[in-house]
């Protein structure tokens, strides 16, 4: 694995950017607990870093479909997923009357 980026190791430089966006992101949240702004400033400042985050990773991790073993890695990269949705099915069958307090745009 020889990816590079900026003639240093991609996984190393993704795991330098995502803990520099977290430190933002948890300075970010300080300060609005502490008052020194606003908090829909914070929810730009989250959201921005979040999309950046994404893009970062996926650009990073996008080779992967390449490698040999792309298929085991497809599968743990989908599993957050399927566990999200099978917990959210199972809280909306276990809740009495979830379906009907759910948003209009949820609904059949």
């Amino acid at each position: 694995m020889g990816h590079k980026i900026l003639g240093r190791d991609a996984y190393n430089v993704n795991f330098a950017m995502l803990m520099i966006m977290t430190a933002v992101e948890v300075g970010a949240v300080a300060a609005s607990v502490q008052g020194a702004i606003v908090e829909e400033m914070v929810i730009l400042i989250l959201v921005t870093i979040g999309a950046i985050k994404f893009l970062g990773i996926a650009f990073v991790f996008m080779h992967l479909r390449f490698e040999e073993d792309s298929n085991i890695l497809t599968l743990t990269a989908l599993f957050p997923g399927v566990f999200i949705l099978l917990m959210i099915v199972f809280i909306a069958i276990t809740t009495p009357g979830a379906p009907d307090s759910l948003p209009a745009w949820c609904r059949f």
